[in-house]
């Protein structure tokens, strides 16, 4: 299986680079994320660096973070390529595939590799299946597999998606997430609304060298304000609540981007 992985990883990434070789950059942004553990559970800091195009009936986007993980003693670091490509086949059928890797550290998924099928049935409605793989620090992997559905009102979007999981040693889980969001009357702002409820076998946000079954429960709110004609902010603020067999703890988490659109 790691071996699979490993080559659709690599055909993926040079999907999306041909794909950013041949059409025109539309979007470029940097991104900022930093997340507060209580009770002693250190903090976690991210910065990036994103773009995104155009190719025909495609879309693509590539993305390069750097991270670090304060686990409240023991600190590590770490490296992410991104990417993801989605396609329009026809009016009522669409496909993304999305990938990921770093180096083998606990701030981020070693590798994962993720595959979404979108169909229109009726209008204003786009139903959606996916599945995904992904390996951890500490040789532990994860199979999923999600359902959803998005309904398009003339500003509002609402979405929802269900999705189980298993690890390779260790008990599997679920989880479900709402989100709401809300474009301006005018111009291209927009507010989003995400909150989440699940559980998970395997958690960077818990002690690197333990797997421990944890769920949690999630709002994140972001906003995206036009800056003039080509400028937009993005900034957002989200608590987690977290719970295990042994400790419950919340975490804060503030996100700040700035994006240059052509």
């Amino acid at each position: 299986m790691r071996s699979i992985t490993r080559g659709a990883l690599s055909c993926a990434l040079m999907l999306a680079a041909a794909s950013s070789a041949y059409a025109a950059v539309e979007t470029a942004s940097v991104q900022f994320d930093h997340t507060d553990y209580r009770e002693g559970y250190g903090k976690r800091d991210v910065s990036g660096v994103e773009a995104t195009g155009r190719a025909g009936t495609s879309s693509w986007h590539v993305g390069l973070a750097h991270g670090e993980r304060d686990y409240g003693g023991a600190r590590y670091g770490g490296t992410r390529l991104s990417g993801s490509l989605h396609h329009t086949w026809s009016d009522a059928f669409s496909t993304r595939t999305s990938v990921m890797y770093s180096d083998d550290n606990p701030v981020f998924v070693n590798r994962e590799i993720a595959q979404e099928l979108h169909l229109k049935v009726i209008p204003n409605t786009v139903l959606s299946a996916g599945g995904k793989y992904a390996e951890y620090h500490g040789s532990a992997y994860v199979s999923a597999w999600s359902v959803g559905a998005a309904y398009y009102f003339p500003r509002v979007t609402a979405s929802y998606r269900y999705s189980k999981h298993h690890l390779s040693h260790g008990p599997g889980g679920d989880g479900s997430t709402l989100s709401l969001r809300l474009k301006d009357v005018q111009g291209k702002g927009s507010s989003q609304l995400w909150v989440g409820t699940g559980t998970s076998a395997y958690s960077a946000e818990l002690d690197p060298l333990l797997v421990r079954e944890h769920e949690s429960t999630r709002v994140f709110l972001r906003r995206n304000q036009p800056l003039g004609e080509h400028l937009m902010l993005n900034v957002g603020l989200g608590k987690t609540w977290h719970k295990t067999r042994v400790d419950r703890f919340t975490s804060l988490t503030s996100h700040l981007g700035l994006g240059y659109h052509w």
